[in-house]
Parts: C-alpha cells; sequence; structure tokens
C-alpha cells in the first residue's frame, strides 16, 4: 500500500485549525476559555482527523513518521534538535531586532491556577509536540513529497507554513519558527522518525515557556 494519498482537502482540513487557533490569542482575555480552544481546536481535533485518514487508508503511521529508532539514533537526534532549536529561538530575535515586521497581536493569556500552569507546561507542550510534529513535519512532508521533487522545496514549503501557524506572534515569531520548523523537517527528511523530534520540540517549547532553565544558558550575545 502507498504510505500517503492525503489529498490537498485532507491536508488543508488537518492544518486549518492551527491557523484558526491564534484568534484565540486576540480575543480571549480568560486562561480557562483560550484553554479549552487549544486543547480541543488544535490538539483533540487534529488527532482525530490524522486518525480518519489513517482508517480511510489515505496514509499509514509510518507515512506519518511513527517509527522506531535504535537508542543511539533517537539520543543523537533528540539532543542534536533540541540544542540547535532553542538556541536558535533564544538567540535569532535579537538578530532579527532591526527587521521591519509587525508587532505581536495578541497571546495567550497568564494562567493564574498554579496546577493548571504546570498541567499546560507538561501534558500541554507533550501534546504540542506531538501534534505539531505529526501535522508540520509528519503530514506535510508525505503532503507535499507527491508534489515537489526536491526536499529542499519541501523544507521551503513546510517551513513557511509552519511559521505562519504563529502569526499573532508578529513577523519575527514567524520567521523565527520558520527558521526552526525548516531545521526539524530537514532532520526528519534524512531520520523518518518523528519520536525524537516531538520530544525535542517540547525541550525547545520548555525553556522558552516554563522559566526552570535559564534562557541565558543558550544566549550568545
Amino acid at each position: 500500500m502507498r504510505q500517503c494519498r492525503l489529498s490537498l482537502g485532507t491536508f488543508a482540513l488537518i492544518a486549518a485549525p492551527f491557523y484558526l487557533n491564534d484568534l484565540a490569542n486576540l480575543w480571549v482575555s480568560d486562561w480557562r476559555g483560550w484553554l479549552a480552544i487549544d486543547y480541543l481546536g488544535v490538539k483533540l481535533l487534529p488527532l482525530v482527523l490524522i486518525y480518519r485518514a489513517v482508517r480511510r487508508g489515505e496514509i499509514t503511521p509510518g507515512g506519518l513518521g511513527l517509527r522506531a529508532q535504535s537508542p543511539g539514533a533517537f539520543g543523537l537526534t533528540f539532543t542534536g534538535v533540541a540544542v540547535a532549536g532553542i538556541l536558535i529561538d533564544q538567540n535569532a530575535y535579537v538578530l532579527l531586532e532591526g527587521l521591519p515586521g509587525y508587532p505581536p497581536l495578541g497571546g495567550m493569556p497568564p494562567i493564574t491556577s498554579p496546577a493548571w500552569n504546570w498541567f499546560d507546561l507538561t501534558a500541554g507542550l507533550l501534546a504540542v509536540g506531538a501534534m505539531e510534529e505529526l501535522v508540520f513535519r509528519g503530514a506535510a512532508a508525505a503532503w507535499l513529497g507527491r508534489h515537489l521533487s526536491s526536499p529542499m522545496a519541501v523544507v521551503a514549503v513546510s517551513a513557511l507554513l509552519f511559521g505562519l501557524i504563529h502569526w499573532s506572534g508578529g513577523a519575527h515569531a514567524v520567521l523565527v519558527t520558520g527558521l526552526i520548523g525548516a531545521m526539524l523537517m530537514s532532520v526528519y527528511l534524512v531520520t523518518r522518525a518523528l519520536p525524537a523530534l516531538m520530544l525535542a520540540h517540547v525541550a525547545i517549547n520548555f525553556v522558552n515557556f516554563a522559566g526552570v532553565v535559564p534562557k541565558t544558558l543558550f544566549r550568545l550575545t
């Protein structure tokens, strides 16, 4: 069986919630409502849509990158990608500071409950890492690979698609996340395995949002 028969419509349907979800950053001020939209919209809904695509035979789990790696390959992939992603995330904004763009349009409201805050920084970030990698690396590579013969083109288009899901964070956020997305896709096209990338994605976000690991450890300037 072919590993991917995803149509444009199916891929667009799976990816659309990520673009629409940023509207909550503009209009939702209560963290409870924001979490409800986020967990249902970009965690549960895309997972259900991917499950349906697998059940219909449009793609296989292997075609989505759900493959095992050897412990050595897993550890090397996770460590390299996590460190590279954190370095990009913590330094690229400084390099882009003088470039024109548009400012952040909104953001996630602060979670005032410590229990819910740590739930979001653990289980929530795990879900983010898993779903964004499934959609914007696994599914995107499978779908784009049907239409683009050049791996560089797959990396470039997927980086744009990934960067734009962060549109409410401002132009620099789109550029920085797009750059991280390009790095993640480049590694994925070599390994064709997502688990280590999912965990590395979690590590990148955890350093940025949790406030547990000093960000200065990764600042080059």
